[in-house]
């Protein structure tokens, strides 16, 4: 499939999606769609933690993006979401999303 045409049909999709909640006219059924959008929000979340915690391991040294600008570290622990990073003496719980393999 075309690059350019999957994503035509995607916005497309969307804007389907949102016209039908837009003729949402009850508390229930808005209730229901919300509900629904956390739950798939949830599960892309998961997914998405559990790739990049594939591309890392313990003793790993990565690169961290801080608001300080770039910083080394090592992981020391992986946890379901973060990985305990050694900083310059420090450790730190870092999320995935932040890290770079160095």
């Amino acid at each position: 499939m075309n690059n350019k045409r999957g994503k035509n049909m995607k916005q497309c999709e969307m804007k389907k999606a949102c016209e039908a909640i837009k003729k949402i006219d009850n508390m229930a059924d808005l209730n229901i769609v919300i509900r629904q959008l956390k739950l798939t929000r949830k599960a892309l979340k998961a997914q998405s933690a559990q790739e990049a915690k594939s591309t890392f391991s313990v003793g790993d040294t990565v690169n961290i993006n801080t608001a300080k600008g770039p910083m080394k570290g090592l992981i020391t622990k992986m946890n379901r979401t973060r990985a305990v990073c050694d900083i310059n003496g420090d450790s730190f719980n870092v999320p995935f999303s932040l890290m770079e393999v160095a």
